[in-house]
């Protein structure tokens, strides 16, 4: 399903030389120190981020299974974890922001997690849902042949506007990860225009109402033909997963870019 690499989320964590004023020799302790306590927490966590690794490459492979889902969600909690001791630590003045960039960095993994996780578990849900609807558009369209007057018409729309608005209750129950919140809102908005048009459309047969009728089976038939399609909403799940390891990539620049600083700065 997806094209790119494993993420990494360990960053290494060196210590600066010692060379310098007795002012600059206090700093530079201060911020090993700091950087020192930051490897301790990143090699506790460790057997933890590599099963995540593992977990995201078998994501960028499309090798989803039970197993890679229990690593992520291990990994999830112990990134988490990790994040939270290194949150608990004060850094010195001159680590702050490599300290702000580190945090960020856990965040955004610990979002991907989610985003990864969370896909995983709805886009079955979606298949499934959208299983039961072309079972529906069958029976739908094999009580629609076999009508022969504009009473049992309607009375197949009805059955059919039931049947589908069934089915967008499930639908609305499925979690959707935050990439896929807008798709999952647009089918949401466009079954149930379906099943609002195809009552209308009853409606109208039911009354001999044929100039609405008219209109409402154009309507109609332009809603079926976009009925939701996964497709989509993979492509759309690609991007999102391309987006944030983009994002973290760029972050571990600025991280290595901070402790060069530091290293010029206190070496």
């Amino acid at each position: 399903m997806h094209r790119a690499a494993g993420c990494l989320v360990l960053v290494a964590a060196l210590v600066l030389t010692a060379c310098g004023s007795s002012d600059k020799d206090k700093r530079r302790d201060a911020v090993n120190d700091y950087l020192g306590r930051v490897e301790r927490i990143q090699q506790r966590y460790e057997p933890s981020f590599r099963l995540a690794n593992q977990a995201y490459r078998d994501f960028a492979k499309a090798k989803p299974s039970p197993r890679q889902l229990e690593r992520l969600r291990g990994a999830e909690v112990s990134i988490l974890a990790a994040r939270e001791a290194l949150k608990q630590m004060k850094p010195p003045s001159d680590a702050r922001k490599l300290h702000s960039e580190l945090l960020h960095l856990y965040d955004l993994n610990v979002a991907l997690g989610l985003e990864v996780v969370t896909l995983q578990q709805f886009l079955p849900g979606v298949r499934n849902v959208l299983g039961s609807l072309g079972r529906v558009n069958k029976t739908y369209r094999d009580d629609l042949s076999s009508s022969s007057t504009t009473g049992a018409q309607a009375d197949a729309l009805d059955g059919y506007g039931d049947a589908v608005q069934r089915i967008v209750r499930r639908f609305r129950r499925l979690a959707s990860p935050p990439a896929l919140r807008p798709w999952h809102r647009a089918q949401l908005a466009r079954l149930q225009q379906i099943v609002d048009t195809g009552r209308n459309l009853a409606t109208a047969l039911r009354v001999g109402d044929g100039n609405a009728a008219k209109a409402l089976v154009e309507r109609f038939r332009f809603l079926l033909a976009r009925q939701p399609n996964v497709s989509q909403a993979q492509h759309d799940a690609v991007k999102a997963y391309d987006n944030r390891l983009v994002g973290i990539t760029k972050l571990q620049g600025k991280i290595a870019a901070e402790h060069q600083r530091l290293q010029n700065l206190l070496g």
